[in-house]
Order: structure tokens, then sequence, then C-alpha cells
């Protein structure tokens, strides 16, 4: 799966020494090489249950990765997101220290993008890790870094977010020599649409002149369309705040902005942005947006509704689309190794698990008067279709977990147990679930 990015910038020429306390958190060093270059990051997992966003910070010049962690590391971890911090290379023209490519001319450019895309490489194969909600932050020659990011590896990105300390509209230009200063248009492919200049961009801008130019957002604005980019663009402007001022990287100020780029990018007021999520989150197959509310997709919109407490109704009601912005994988109630299927009874869902991560949740339907049987079973017995003396039916794609009761297809699997016993299944899961649930796979009831 390719990694989408948005694009979370905090620029700034002249750095000032603030004093940060220590990251909180312990982080874990990976190493790897690229463009034949060895290069080093750190990783700072997220403290809540589930895959987590991430936020892959470039330092500004002359610190380090750890430097970025213990600054920016609050107002990431604030957010819910992982935080990962990527060392820059020294850089000629800045004396030594360590810096991004914009700052440095000739091919270095293409080793740092190497890197980059090396490293969303590895952090997309990690399960702790949600790849598809992922931004990257970068201050001062990180800012102009991730820019070229944007451009380099454009379906990979998916937003822009800016935290300045300058006036960004005199820089949305490229110098005599190429060097990006400023965000100019995110083209390309996206994951989840197909090259739309409609990310947001939000600027803070540090000042040390409390007086804000009214005319400085439309400047901005302007700027920006006359580039290609149709998002909305905001500006925010911090009083008395400098370029690397503390002020510009409080988690209050940082994290709710972090939160909206995070998850402005899915389009749920569209059809299939809401059958993309849901695929993101397990209730969907990934690729099967359609842009179409069929049956499918109001299934699993149950499921997800059962899964949160909410009301199992299969529309995108207000509630359901503020819940779809910040919910995760479902996660097993039952830990174990390999395949194992786990029916909730009062959220009316079904969890195929293997090995500890929930590949798929279904909503179902389990008996009416309360008589599925709860306990540890293991799958005995399963037929492609199976006839129902008792009730002269018959049951395709069932997998027998206890005497006569099975989940098998169904052609209604409303909102509330409705069954006689058995645990219905929607039909277009059918397959998947039969297919998954295997002889002597262990099945959890509860």
């Amino acid at each position: 799966m390719r990694v989408r990015v948005a694009t979370v910038i905090a620029g700034g020429i002249a750095a000032l020494a603030v004093s940060i306390p220590a990251t909180a958190v312990a982080a874990e060093t990976i190493s790897f090489s690229a463009a034949g270059r060895d290069r080093t990051a750190l990783i700072e997992p997220a403290t809540g249950a589930g895959a987590a966003p991430v936020v892959v910070v470039f330092p500004r010049e002359g610190t380090s990765a750890q430097d970025a962690l213990d600054r920016f590391g609050p107002a990431i971890r604030k957010a819910g997101a992982a935080a990962v911090a990527l060392d820059a290379m020294p850089c000629t023209s800045m004396g030594g220290l360590a810096c991004w490519a914009p700052m440095e001319p000739g091919d270095r450019r293409a080793v740092d993008v190497a890197a980059v895309d090396a490293l969303l490489d590895r952090l997309d194969k990690r399960p702790e890790l949600d790849a598809s909600r992922l931004v990257v932050l970068g201050e001062s020659s990180g800012a102009a870094f991730a820019v070229t990011m944007t451009m380099a590896l454009p379906s990979r990105i998916d937003g822009a977010l800016a935290v300045s300390g300058f006036d960004p509209t005199r820089t949305v230009v490229t110098d005599a020599s190429a060097q990006v200063a400023f965000p100019l248009a995110l083209t390309g492919t996206s994951k989840i649409r197909s090259q739309k200049q409609r990310q947001p961009i939000t600027v803070v801008r540090g000042s040390a002149d409390v007086t804000i130019p009214p005319a400085l957002s439309r400047q901005l604005q302007w700027r920006l369309k006359a580039q290609g980019w149709d998002g909305a663009a905001r500006l925010i402007t911090v009083g008395g705040a400098l370029s690397g001022s503390a002020d510009l990287s409080v988690p209050g100020r940082i994290t709710p902005l972090l939160r909206d780029l995070i998850t402005s990018a899915w389009d749920l007021d569209t059809t299939a942005g809401v059958q993309r999520r849901l695929a993101v989150l397990g209730y969907m197959p990934a690729g099967s947006a359609d842009g179409v509310m069929g049956y499918s997709t109001e299934q699993a919109l149950m499921a997800f509704q059962g899964w949160e407490g909410l009301t199992r109704d299969g529309a995108v009601g207000p509630s359901t689309r503020r819940r779809l912005l910040t919910a995760r994988r479902p996660t097993p109630q039952h830990s174990g190794r390999g395949r194992q299927v786990e029916v909730l009874i009062g959220r009316q869902v079904m969890l195929l698990d293997d090995g500890g991560r929930v590949v798929r949740a279904v909503h179902i339907s389990s008996g009416a008067a309360g008589n599925t049987p709860q306990g540890s079973f293991t799958v005995y017995r399963k037929e492609r279709m199976s006839w129902s003396r008792p009730f002269s039916s018959w049951m395709p794609l069932a997998s027998y977990f206890s005497g006569g009761y099975a989940f098998h297809q169904y052609p209604y699997v409303p909102g509330y147990p409705a069954s006689h016993g058995c645990v219905r299944v929607p039909a277009p899961y059918a397959p998947f679930v039969y297919d998954f649930a295997r002889y002597g796979s262990p099945v959890y009831v509860h």
C-alpha cells in the first residue's frame, strides 16, 4: 500500500534557542540505507490503543531528530499520533550544520528524497501505525524540504500546514536557483482522491508586530491560487513570536491543527470518501469504493456503528461522520495466535482477527431470543450450501461452531438480533468470512 502524506511546514529564517523539557516517551532508533547513505530516524509511539496516525518531523538546521521530538512531541502525542523524526545530513552551504535538500545544490535533493521514500516504506509495514494518516512536519530548512517532498512524492501527499516565522506571502515563489521557499501546488494521484488540489493550507505565522495587515490572508490565498492551488487557505498570526519561538509549537496551538490535517482529507461528504475510510478501518475491502451507497456500504456502516456504540441505521448522519474522522481499527477482545473469529453480541459485530490484528469487522444479527450460544468454540464443520431441517431453509456458506449453530450468509441482516440462533452474515461479506474461518479456528461469542 502506498502511503499518503499531508505536509506540515514550520518555517523560519533565524531560529531562537528555546528551552524545551526532554520528551517523556522513549523513542526507538531505526537505521537504514538510501541512495548509498546511512540514515537514522527515531520513532516515538502513540499512547492510545490501535494503529495510530503518524507525524514525521524534519528538524530545523543545526538540530537533531531528538531535538525535534522534544520540541513537537507533546503536540503530536496530544493529537493521538506517533512521532517519527528523521535526522538531516550536513550541508556545506550551512557551514557543516545539518539541514535539508533545498538549502543544498546538486544531487543532494535526490539523496534526501530517497531517504524519506525509504523511511515511509518502512513505516507502511508497521501494524501499530496507520500509514493512511501520515503527516510531515518540517521546521526552517526542514520546511523548505517538506515542500520539496510535496512535489517529489506526489502520490504520498495529501495536504499542507505551515507554521512560519516570516511573511509567507513574500515567498510563494522559487528563487533564481530554483530553491522552493513555500508551497506551490500539490499535484499527482492521491490514495484518497485522484489529483484534486483541494487540500487545505493553514499558515501559523509568528511576527514581532502584533498588528496584522487585514489583506495578508487574501494575499496568501491569491498567491496560492495563482500557482494552481484550489484548496482553502487560512492564516493565523501569533504576535510577538519570532522564528523558533516556543509560542509557535505549544500543543494548545499545534495539536488542533494536526488533528484537522490528519482528518480533513477523507472527503466524508461523499460516498466514495466514506467507503475509503471504512476500508482503512477494516469494515470494507481495500479498493472497493465505487461512490454508490449500496447494500455492502450500508452493512459496513452498521458494523462501524455497532462497534462505536452508535445507532445502527446504515446512514452517514452527523454523529457517524464525526466518529469516522477519529475512529481507529477495531481491536480484538481475545488475544491469540493465528486466525480467530470473535462475535460480540452486544455490538452485533463479528471481528476476524489474524495474529492480533482485525482484518475485517462485519455486521451480524444474532438470535432474536438471545439464544445464540456464548463461550469459546472452534469451527468443526463447513458447508457451502447447508440445509436447515428445523427451519426448512438453505444456509449458504455456513461455518458451524456449536451444535447446529453456525455463522452463515443470510439475505436480511437488520440492525438488531433477528435470527433463530445462528449468526447471520450479510451476503457481500459472507464469502470472505467463510474463507477466513478454517476448520479448527477458535470462535469466541460473548
